[in-house]
């Protein structure tokens, strides 16, 4: 059975899904500037009409949300992410080795950031904490990048699986061995000294919000 995504009202934008409306308020709570929805485009080359979710001033990113792998379009969203006939780049984009960072897709909130204990010791070890995918580009290729929230902004691991080039031809083949399952829902270990309160509480507000019955998630 399908499940239908819920309108939800909050900070005065009613979002198409309950999971879009969560995510606005981890943005708000861990101190990132968004805007909802904020302009439609048409991308790739067939100019197909492409709204994205969420834009993100100052790290310079587009966002698309999806709930599961199943219900998103890949071709749409890779068309999005090559700056050639793409979404508009940024005045000062997110980089990361020299790759500039174009879509962030941001699937479930999970369990948030949760404390591990060694199976040995019985005793804590550090946290593990969702891990998202960012599409980014550079000199003619896209990739599938890890990306986590930590101190405030939006942190960025190295290019590692090249999806598409900016023809744009997509590898289709790598699917599922070089790269694959854009929306994600795996963890991260993160070291003890690492571990950033504000956006434990963040994803903590975001999955604990509620919208029933008129309120506005807080």
């Amino acid at each position: 059975m399908e499940i239908q995504p819920i309108e939800t009202r909050y900070a005065g934008h009613r979002f198409r899904s309950r999971l879009e409306a969560r995510w606005a308020v981890f943005f708000d709570r861990v101190g990132i500037a968004w805007e909802y929805e904020p302009e439609g485009y048409l991308v790739g080359p067939n100019r197909k009409p492409y709204l994205p979710d969420f834009w993100l001033p100052e790290q310079g990113v587009w966002v698309e949300v999806k709930g599961a792998e199943e219900l998103l379009d890949v071709e749409l969203v890779v068309h999005a992410a090559l700056p050639s006939g793409g979404l508009p780049r940024a005045p000062k984009p997110h980089t990361i080795s020299e790759y500039e960072v174009r879509l962030l897709i941001l699937g479930s909130l999970g369990r948030g950031v949760q404390r591990v204990r060694s199976r040995k010791t019985g005793q804590w070890t550090g946290f593990v904490q969702p891990v998202h995918s960012a599409l980014a580009f550079r000199k003619g290729g896209l990739v599938q990048s890890f990306a986590v929230f930590r101190n405030e902004t939006l942190r960025v691991a190295h290019p590692f699986a090249v999806i598409a080039d900016d023809n744009p031809e997509i590898n289709w083949a790598g699917q599922g061995r070089e790269w694959g399952n854009l929306v994600r829902g795996e963890t991260v270990f993160v070291d003890p000294d690492d571990y950033d309160l504000k956006v434990a509480n963040a994803y903590k507000a975001a999955i604990g919000a509620r919208f029933e019955h008129g309120r506005s998630g807080d």
